[in-house]
């Protein structure tokens, strides 16, 4: 007769410390919960990234690496078994017709639908992480992803290749990164007055009537200045970057409809990041140095889910090689404005 092991907290303590070693392993920490309230979320992950430096060690310089912790945590919740079940399904793992999937039970609807609420009240993302003791693998889950909960309502379906080790990091970090971004970010709560009118049967002229309202051409033009940077202009140059034609379509229809908060986002945004040196152009009498900066805001909308903006601007500076006490001030062009995280 076989005996089933009903130390339910000792097995789930053994899980998290198979959890826990890979977690240090890859170069993170985790901050463990209390197992035994079960609230929906057994702890969080810290994560940490590799920063080298230099440091002076026995009078001599030399190169070192360092893990230190971004800011930003995963949720972990963690289910164990002892061992995985060949011909019946057990309390927790559920067999399915497709082999290269497994499903994890939550026993009723209503209590997975409680979890699901823990899960997206909490501040970062939340992953699943089922536990197999006998052969110490783990398998994990995005729970903020839909695709993975079944039609039962009461199960969780994980995939066999999304194993939990070293490697899982690469996608695990990126979960909820505009989430961990928007924090930082000022937000703009758009009205309709942020967005030029575009007619759908002549798009095309439209838009560039849009355009020539930022650009200095148009009937409700005025300059547009950032509080650090100075007048930002709307040059042609940066109307042909966001239509250029190996562009997507939808991108380019996006980047015209954002025009009105790529104003908002440069008269308010007083933080930016350069991204990108251009090339130095000189002549006789000038070196003109050539950079890129990006803006970005946290965007609510009036008629869809907000997300996170961001403007690139291309800077000139211009340097007189013959008079050194010639300053000239720096001009500040349009480059381009899209969503960062938006998919299409």
């Amino acid at each position: 007769m076989n005996r089933r092991l009903l130390d339910t907290a000792g097995i789930g303590q053994r899980g998290v410390n198979i959890v826990e070693e890979i977690i240090l392993s890859a170069g993170h920490l985790l901050e463990a919960g209390n197992a035994s309230l079960d609230k929906g979320i057994d702890g969080y992950i810290r994560l940490r990234k590799r920063v080298k430096s230099k440091k002076v060690i026995n009078n001599k310089q030399v190169s070192v690496e360092d893990q230190v912790e971004t800011g930003n945590i995963i949720g972990i919740q963690v289910k164990t078994v002892t061992s995985i079940p060949t011909k019946k399904s057990s309390s927790y793992y559920i067999i399915q017709k497709d082999k290269t999937k497994f499903g994890v039970n939550f026993s009723t609807a209503e209590k997975l639908q409680k979890n699901r609420q823990i899960w997206n009240n909490f501040i970062g993302p939340v992953i699943l992480l089922f536990v197999d003791l006998e052969t110490k693998k783990v398998w994990w889950a995005d729970l903020n992803n839909k695709d993975i909960y079944t039609e039962n309502e009461y199960s969780i379906t994980i995939s066999k290749f999304d194993e939990f080790n070293n490697g899982a990091f690469r996608k695990i970090v990126k979960l909820g990164r505009e989430t961990f971004v928007k924090k930082k970010l000022k937000t703009i709560a758009t009205t309709n007055g942020h967005f030029f009118p575009l007619a759908l049967t002549n798009f095309k002229k439209s838009a560039k009537e849009a355009y020539a309202n930022l650009s200095g051409s148009g009937e409700f033009f005025f300059e547009t200045h950032n509080p650090v940077l100075g007048q930002v202009h709307y040059t042609r140059s940066g109307w042909k970057h966001i239509t250029r034609l190996n562009r997507r379509k939808m991108r380019i229809f996006n980047s015209i409809l954002l025009l009105g908060v790529s104003r908002s986002i440069c008269e308010t945004v007083d933080r930016f990041s350069s991204v990108k040196k251009g090339l130095l152009r000189e002549s006789n009498q000038f070196i003109k140095k050539v950079d890129f900066l990006t803006l970005r805001a946290n965007v609510d909308y009036n008629f869809r889910e907000s997300s996170i903006v961001q403007v690139v601007l291309r800077r000139v500076k211009t340097f007189d090689k013959l008079d050194g006490t010639n300053k000239i001030p720096d001009k500040v062009f349009f480059h381009s404005v899209y969503e960062p995280y938006r998919k299409e």
